[in-house]
């Protein structure tokens, strides 16, 4: 089976529709901001004459405070025509006053053309968005790097009014997805890892001009969520990574050791799409390379609908020269890290599987539980059998691996996918970072809150799986970012959690979590109180071991 399923539901963590997200800005920040944001606005003059840039004011989620918005402000040239799958070009100074009241062109995602823009327009998305409450302050610096399974997100999908409740300033760059951002040939028109080179190049603009927004260049602290944490740990190992480009980093849900954040083979991949692309030739570099770069958007696009993409090892830039379990063996930064999970991270991937599963089989129930979790540990496409062995050792008993009884093994399938997708990737993170900077902490977390909203099913719903999802992937993010209309506990829930991110930026020590003393532990399980676990491994078992589980299999629905 190929791992598509899975990549389709990456795709949706942390996105909202552009529509609902405007909705909720507004709900959110209360009238007064609503109001005044449209008419009060703010001019910011950029280092070294690269130009002024144009903003408006909105306000905080709980206390109504004000801040200054600066969305869509370009930091490369539009990769297009030559420039298209390389690294990116800085932006030319411009002259005038660069209008910045709103986002800036999302990079080319299916779900979200524009049929009436020219490819030109459509692939011109380098911008990234700045909010800051004080100009003449130098407040730490927040640079989030957002999810999206590597071909979809935007800086849109992620309002700040939770996170400016705090004295920092947050970056949120746009970098290349999909196909026109990872494609690669390993040569020079398709070097590879073009995304990262994004990435690198918005954060030497934040070097450069985030004094201007009264952030301090020397307090950066980046941030990312699934795909983006993926970049994140990249950017940890990657000797093109300057020194003094960020000081901290948190790591959400993923890292670059999990399996699916490197392409193996990113030259078939170019052939495929090549051929899916009606193209003769292929085979020939230069036939390949002169069909993929004079493409439409939309096509390439709709050529690339079975595809899954993420990073390369040995690209031509040499971001990433090596596999990262060799890169990480002369790691040096002693950069504090904080790192973690949801506690049912991989639910999503259960259920993209079931999806898939339920397109082949009339009748799901007729799989014996072996042959429904081998299903799962096949898409890791460990030939040794070790990974299945072990896993179907610690999470099921022989009676149940041979029986029907798919109600009592969701907790196990819940575990199952969790550990290889999310918690095994994290924990491989930690522990090694932890070995190779131990006067430098490391933080882990388990996100562990179940509140009134879930990102279970994204926009496609949920209601036809016969199991719940659990504290699901990216639910740690409706507390961090302002997309749901939240109350009550909720609320507590994500001021708890603003405390925790931002005192980590800030102070450098996250608010009452403790870093590992060895490479087994502690951790901290996040909830409305913060507690301790003293084995990392224990969360391993966490849907097993859990008393109330039978709460993650419906009620109103047989599996």
């Amino acid at each position: 089976m190929r791992r598509r399923g899975v990549y389709v539901m990456l795709t949706l963590c942390g996105v909202l529709t552009a529509g609902l997200t405007a909705f909720l800005v507004i709900f959110l920040t209360g009238g007064q901001g609503a109001d005044a944001s449209e008419t009060a606005t703010v001019t910011v003059e950029l280092y070294n004459g690269q130009g002024t840039v144009l903003g408006n004011y909105a306000y905080t989620a709980w206390t109504d405070r004000a801040f200054m918005q600066f969305r869509g402000i370009p930091f490369a040239e539009p990769p297009i025509e030559e420039l298209r799958f390389r690294p990116p070009v800085a932006r030319s100074p411009w002259t005038g006053t660069l209008n910045a009241l709103n986002f800036g062109q999302r990079c080319p995602v299916i779900t979200n053309l524009d049929s009436q823009m020219s490819d030109a327009e459509l692939e011109d998305c380098l911008t990234l968005s700045v909010y800051t409450k004080n100009l003449s302050a130098s407040q730490p610096v927040m640079f989030y790097i957002y999810g999206g399974g590597f071909y979809n997100g935007s800086s849109e999908d992620h309002p700040p009014n939770y996170l400016l409740e705090k004295d920092v300033v947050l970056v949120v760059p746009q970098y290349r997805v999909g196909a026109l951002g990872w494609l690669s040939t390993y040569t020079e028109e398709l070097p590879g890892n073009a995304p990262i080179a994004d990435i690198l190049m918005a954060l030497d603009w934040v070097q450069m001009h985030i004094s201007s927004f009264g952030g301090d260049p020397q307090k950066v602290t980046i941030f990312g969520q699934s795909a983006g944490a993926g970049v994140a740990s990249s950017l940890l190992l990657s000797p093109k990574t300057g020194d003094n480009m960020f000081k901290r980093a948190i790591v959400q849900s993923g890292s670059i050791f999990a399996s699916w954040a490197i392409n193996k083979d990113p030259k078939a991949q170019s052939r495929r799409i090549c051929i899916q692309l009606g193209c003769s030739g292929c085979e020939q570099h230069d036939q390949l390379v002169k069909c993929i770069q004079k493409a439409k958007v939309i096509d390439i696009l709709k050529a690339t609908a079975s595809e899954s993409f993420s990073p390369i090892v040995g690209d031509l830039h040499g971001i990433l020269p090596q596999q990262p379990s060799e890169l990480v063996k002369s790691y040096r930064r002693q950069i504090p890290i904080l790192t973690g999970f949801t506690q049912h991270d991989g639910s999503f991937v259960l259920a993209s599987y079931y999806d898939a599963l339920a397109a082949k089989v009339a009748n799901v129930s007729s799989l014996s539980v072996r042959q429904f979790s081998q299903g799962i540990n096949d898409l890791v496409n460990d030939t040794s059998g070790l990974t299945d062995n072990i896993l179907n050792r610690l999470l099921f008993k022989p009676q149940a691996l041979n029986s029907h009884d798919h109600s009592a093994a969701v907790s196990s399938y819940f575990d199952l996918t969790t550990n290889i997708f999310m918690k095994s990737p994290v924990i491989t993170l930690a522990t090694k970072m932890y070995t190779q900077q131990r006067s430098t902490p490391v933080y882990v977390y388990s996100f562990e809150y179940e509140g009134t909203y879930t990102r279970f099913g994204y926009e496609f719903g949920n209601s036809h799986y016969p199991f719940n999802g659990g504290v699901h992937h990216s639910n740690d993010n409706i507390y961090l970012f302002a997309t749901h209309p939240l109350e009550g506990q909720d609320t507590q829930m994500s001021q708890k959690m603003v405390d925790v991110w931002t005192s980590f930026a800030i102070e450098g020590v996250p608010r009452n979590l403790s870093p590992l003393s060895s490479a087994s532990g502690p951790y901290n399980k996040l909830n409305l109180e913060v507690t301790k676990g003293d084995d990392l491994l224990d969360t391993l078992t966490a849907a097993i071991d859990d008393p109330d589980n039978g709460r993650l299999q419906r009620e109103d629905m047989e599996f």
